[in-house]
């Protein structure tokens, strides 16, 4: 009689069973690793042109980002192109002396000295503004709030609109009470205004950093102001990181503030250097000061939403322009142009094929948006 053994090999079967899925899931985790490990330190050699598009542009042209767009502007008009190359929209102006101020997908663009803002995002023109003295200096809300300074002789306005031209609020000042406004931003969300004030008496100059909530919370407060600061040295430039941290720079420190309805003082900097440049990044700001010649002509230093020093870097490239964007560097000049993470590993450095006049990140990471004198391109690192 023969033995039956079909029931000991299942129960052998069912007992490796277990053991074959914990080693097909440890492989897969060690490739995962591998892969992200890759991913993490992937030095890009190249680069592919995904579209390009020709272009002509007139004489003294600019550009800027705008959301997952382009502007480019001159003198004598604006016009937008997105990342398929494709010009979405085109307006005509005559500007002698430009302001322009861009967040998000939004822009203010002025003739300084004169009385019209005009205020587009990528879908177009949204708004014309028509104001009451001439225009010295303005910026603009991801919202499309507008906020301008306004000369009236020894008098100085600061009025904010919505993007349609209507009157949200607007202040008096003189440079006896509270000093000229030398900078002033919106909160992505157009709640929160914040204006450097520069203060000149008997010789000594100061600055005040005053923060006004233009929503529920502010109307409990005289003319909108909640908080302010006195500062012995002169804040040149104040921008918003988000809707509740702002970021002042002077010529000794960089201040941060943290409060969605009533910013209040969450971290001070000192710096011992001079300032050579001060870049925005969606979460982050970066100062540029001379380096040594033993480590790079340039040291960039960043500081992330807290205040907090995460990167310190040195580099040799004659910069036009430095774009930070989801945790990516850009430096670039007309031929030439190094990327960089935030955390200092270097992803790319070398050309982009032509004389560059501006190029900005895209949503997709490594690719970018460039006009060249007579192109405009999409290029991917790869």
């Amino acid at each position: 009689m023969e033995k039956d053994n079909g029931t000991d090999e299942d129960e052998l079967k069912t007992a490796f069973q277990p053991r074959s899925v914990v080693i097909l899931v440890c492989i897969l985790i060690v490739l995962a690793v591998i892969v992200l490990y890759q991913q993490a330190n992937r030095k890009y050699s190249g680069y592919r042109n995904v579209r390009t598009t020709e272009v002509v542009l007139s004489e003294n042209t600019q550009a800027r980002r705008l959301g997952d767009s382009i502007i480019i502007y001159s003198g004598d008009g604006m016009r937008c192109m997105n990342s398929n190359g494709k010009t979405v929209w085109d307006i005509s102006f005559q500007i002698q002396d430009i302001c322009i101020d861009v967040s998000g997908s939004f822009a203010a663009i002025a003739d300084y000295g004169e009385n019209t803002v005009y205020v587009v995002n990528e879908e177009g023109l949204q708004g014309e503004i028509t104001t009451g003295y001439q225009i010295r200096t303005l910026c603009v809300s991801e919202q499309g709030t507008v906020g301008v300074v306004l000369d009236d002789g020894d008098v100085y306005w600061v009025y904010i609109y919505s993007v349609d031209g209507t009157e949200i609020v607007h202040a008096r000042t003189t440079m006896e009470q509270s000093g000229y406004p030398i900078d002033l931003a919106l909160s992505p969300n157009g709640k929160l205004l914040a204006i450097s004030y520069l203060y000149l008496d008997v010789g000594t100059v100061s600055s005040t950093v005053s923060f006004y909530n233009l929503g529920e919370v502010g109307q409990n407060y005289s003319d909108n102001f909640v908080s302010g600061y006195n500062y012995d040295e002169i804040v040149a430039r104040i921008e918003f990181l988000s809707n509740s941290v702002a970021v002042a720079v002077s010529d000794g420190s960089i201040i941060f503030y943290e409060g969605s309805e009533k910013p209040l003082v969450s971290q001070v900097n000192l710096v011992n250097e001079d300032i050579n440049a001060v870049y925005w990044g969606d979460d982050c700001v970066g100062l540029v000061f001379d380096g040594t010649s033993s480590e790079g002509k340039y040291l960039l230093r960043l500081y992330d939403a807290d205040g907090s020093r995460i990167l310190e870097t040195s580099f040799d490239l004659d910069y036009s322009d430095i774009q930070m964007d989801a945790g990516v560097i850009t430096i670039y000049n007309d031929t030439e142009c190094l990327v960089l993470t935030t955390d200092g590993k270097e992803r790319y450095s070398g050309n982009l094929g032509g004389t560059v006049l501006f190029m900005s990140p895209t949503s997709k990471k490594y690719r970018y948006n460039v006009l060249l004198e007579d192109e405009f391109k999409v290029v991917e690192l790869e």
